[in-house]
């Protein structure tokens, strides 16, 4: 009896290690899925422009820390960068963005150890054809 429970043990041990050993790794940073973030240092909301071209990054923070936006392709290349002095608190940046191709890019900000991405899309919307019928 004490051998089955002394095997029983055992295995419960090495299935509870095994377990363990599968556990999902995290983000090193916060990565957010949607326009906004906050994190210690500041918040940020990412938002498009009245003019169809442009994307707003807004950031409430306080000056002490230097910071960059950019603006990254899909294969995590920066196409544009915006760096902030630490002495700057809140900021409104602006890309132009009538230039890039159809895709999917995301906003970085970075301030310190904290970090935010934002997942954006341009889709240029196509104009469907129209027809007129004409009676003579």
């Amino acid at each position: 009896m004490k051998t089955i429970a002394t095997t029983l043990l055992a295995a419960v041990l090495l299935s509870t290690s095994a377990f363990a050993a599968h556990v999902p790794h995290l983000p090193k940073y916060p990565v957010s899925v949607g326009p906004t973030a906050i994190t210690n240092s500041y918040k940020v909301a990412v938002y498009p422009s009245a003019v169809s071209s442009k994307v707003n990054v807004m950031v409430e923070r306080e000056p002490g820390k230097a910071m960059e936006i950019s603006l990254l392709d899909s294969d995590g290349f920066t196409l544009a960068t915006k760096y902030i002095s630490k002495k700057e608190g809140n900021i409104h940046v602006k890309f132009d963005l009538a230039e890039l191709n159809d895709g999917a890019y995301q906003i970085q900000v970075v301030s310190g150890n904290d970090k935010s991405v934002h997942a954006m899309s341009i889709n240029t919307k196509t104009a469907e054809p129209s027809r007129t019928i004409a009676v003579n």
